[in-house]
């Protein structure tokens, strides 16, 4: 079953949220939060960084409604071997809002952007 990504909860998101250089801003500050913390930093032992951030940003534009087409790996493939666990999940998804939170996004956005991340966590978290 390929995996389908319901686009249309935060299609007005990229807009509303500065477009690609606040997309940007968003991915930096999450992956310099991630790296940082033991929880989940050994995820990125060996992982291009500026590559990463890039692919993300990219993702990341095209799921919140931007008028950009992603063309990498599904999400499953990206992240099957990676042993995600629910904790380290759950910390991913913590340190993403606090980014938000700190970028004033509105609590609204960021319930609807938690609520995106929740919806794909299948296709991740490969058990």
């Amino acid at each position: 079953m390929k995996e389908e990504i319901n686009r249309d909860a935060v299609r007005s998101l990229y807009d509303k949220l500065g477009g690609n250089t606040a997309i940007r801003a968003v991915v930096n500050e999450f992956y310099d939060r991630m790296i940082k913390d033991p929880l989940v930093s050994s995820l990125f032992d060996g992982v291009d960084l500026v590559s990463l951030r890039k692919h993300q940003a990219q993702f990341l534009a095209y799921a919140l409604g931007g008028p950009v087409k992603y063309d990498g790996s599904t999400l499953r493939e990206s992240h099957t071997g990676l042993n995600i666990t629910d904790k380290q999940y759950e910390a991913t998804i913590r340190h993403l809002n606090a980014v938000l939170r700190k970028l004033n996004v509105e609590l609204e956005d960021r319930a609807k952007i938690e609520a995106f991340i929740r919806s794909v966590k299948p296709f991740i978290i490969n058990k």
